[in-house]
């Protein structure tokens, strides 16, 4: 029996640590992204995609950490997310109706939006 529960422990041991070595971080440039508005609407988003496990963004410096599952998801998957948040997500242009649906000042300052662009 002891020898049942050892092999049990280590077998569940070795598929979490198997898990854990599909996950991946990566940084994903979010240039429109300048204000906590236009970050809670791209977090809000990152939040309901399958196979994130974690996120952090960082609106001063226009991109966001993103973990994830790699068997459940791809980054490409989660850069056309942000871009149907309404922003420009690395190489992904923003979808053009949620952009139309962002706050004026999340905008880009040739359509009304009052943040700078660097």
């Amino acid at each position: 029996m002891t020898y049942i529960l050892l092999a049990f422990f280590l077998l569940e041991g070795s598929m979490l640590q198997a898990q854990q070595q599909r996950s991946v971080s990566v940084k994903i440039n979010v240039p429109g992204m300048q204000c906590d508005v236009c970050k809670k609407r791209v977090e809000d988003v990152l939040r309901f995609e399958d196979g994130v496990a974690k996120y952090v963004a960082y609106p001063k410096s226009r991109y966001i950490l993103v973990s994830f599952v790699q068997d459940r998801t791809n980054i490409e998957i989660l850069k056309t997310a942000v871009a149907n948040a309404g922003f420009d997500a690395d190489d992904v242009t923003a979808n053009e109706d949620a952009y139309r649906r962002l706050p004026t000042p999340c905008k880009k300052p040739e359509d009304g939006g009052t943040h700078k662009r660097n």
